[in-house]
């Protein structure tokens, strides 16, 4: 990558023109908002918007303040919701969020990622490389069956289901059932979502909430070799109750969705860049990179929020304790200042320091995890059937908090 010279200091500043933009890329998603994203940086880079929030739209100023422990958790989520719904359904919501890691700040959130980090290591996660293997060949068996299939239904969202359901000992008897439900869970992390989808996404979390605290009081009866086992037979000073299921939920959620797009994504960019799809099928030794390549070029999740957690100046605001601090990932991850041509899909690219997991402390737990079965998925789809083409139109999901594709009707030929 050749050198450049440091990025130059932004300093935040208002700009009607520039909010009106960014409230347009929140609440009108669209297919392709990457050059809005590229028109909000070059106008400001570090917005303030009128109630006070900080939009962040650098590669440099989102890593800095990913990794600013000035910045935290707080009742971010309570604010990102910006059309008009119910506060009192979004405090129920985030009363059992704020009682896992996605949402806490040390020393709450160093505890309750330790308690479950060893089974999310680079060396445990390859251990699971031959099962995910077996899944993904007997996915992609039913796939080749069914000219015109889905892939998003029938491989991309299944496959993280059971990886991360073996992990925690869901009954595969009830993981089919679950998966509309973490698709609808995932709407409470959409800005642009109405009282509507917000009432479904409450109605999921309620649903997934009680189904697991069941199974974790079966586990605690009769525990087995599995970490829902391990977290349900903690002891109670470590984690109550509560957090028992918080994080179970977490881990449930957050290790199906963004995996599932990592992987339609990713297909969606096989296939609209014939000539890197070539590359890789030549040279599957490129398939780490490629990976990283997906993430960076059409990230599963477009921004992360954070508050202010105490006095701080940041790209010249004076914060205070309670704003909000929005990254924009999927803009940093496009940023001309740190990737060349960024708007190129290159499976080859090198020092691709993407920030598509986050970064500090609260960088994604199943980083690793997501990558294995990427890297499978692509590995063994384009070993076997390497002039796979698609078969309609895909259909992409309106959102940015899960970007991503609700089908991909795909023919695997020969």
């Amino acid at each position: 990558m050749p050198s450049r010279p440091p990025a130059q200091p932004v300093v935040a500043r208002a700009d009607t023109e520039a909010e009106q933009l960014f409230y347009t890329i929140m609440m009108q998603p669209v297919e392709d908002p990457y050059p809005l994203y590229h028109q909000l940086r070059d106008a400001a880079p570090a917005l303030l918007t009128g109630d006070g929030t900080l939009v962040l739209s650098r590669h440099a100023d989102c890593n800095a303040a990913l990794r600013d422990r000035s910045l935290g958790k707080g009742d971010e989520w309570l604010k990102l919701q910006l059309k008009d719904v119910s506060k009192d359904d979004l405090r129920g919501v985030m009363e059992l969020m704020q009682r896992s890691m996605i949402l806490t700040n040390p020393p709450d959130h160093t505890r309750l990622r330790r308690i479950v980090a060893s089974a999310f290591t680079g060396r445990h996660v390859e251990a699971l490389r031959d099962g995910v293997t077996r899944r993904v060949d007997g996915l992609l068996d039913r796939l080749a069956a069914r000219p015109g299939a889905d892939l998003m239904t029938e491989l991309a969202m299944p496959l993280p289901v059971s990886t991360i359901g073996d992990l925690l000992g869901i009954p595969e008897a009830d993981r089919a059932d679950l998966v509309p439900v973490i698709h609808e869970l995932g709407l409470l992390m959409e800005p642009a979502s109405g009282p509507a989808e917000i009432n479904r996404g409450v109605a999921a979390q309620t649903h997934l909430a009680s189904y697991l605290g069941g199974l974790i009081a079966e586990k605690r009866q009769r525990p087995q070799d599995d970490l829902l086992s391990r977290l349900a037979n903690t002891s109670a000073d470590a984690l109550d109750e509560t957090e028992v299921i918080a994080t179970a939920l977490l881990l449930f959620g957050a290790g199906n969705t963004p995996t599932a797009n990592l992987i339609g994504n990713g297909l969606d960019a096989l296939l609209r860049f014939p000539e890197q799809r070539l590359r890789l099928t030549e040279d599957p030794a490129l398939l780490p990179s490629a990976v990283e390549e997906m993430l960076r070029f059409d990230s599963p999740s477009q921004f992360d929020v954070f508050t202010v957690l105490e006095p701080h100046s940041f790209a010249g605001a004076e914060l205070r304790p309670g704003q909000g601090v929005m990254m924009m990932l999927g803009a940093a991850n496009h940023d001309p200042e740190r990737f060349d041509d960024p708007d190129a899909f290159d499976v080859a690219r090198k020092e691709n320091g993407h920030l598509s997991f986050a970064a500090g402390i609260h960088h994604c737990l199943g980083a690793h995890l997501a990558r294995l079965q990427a890297e499978v998925v692509f590995g063994r789809l384009l070993a076997r059937f390497p002039k796979l083409e698609p078969a309609a139109p895909a259909v992409r999901h309106p959102g940015l908090g899960n970007r991503g594709f609700d089908s991909i009707p795909i023919n695997l030929a020969g």
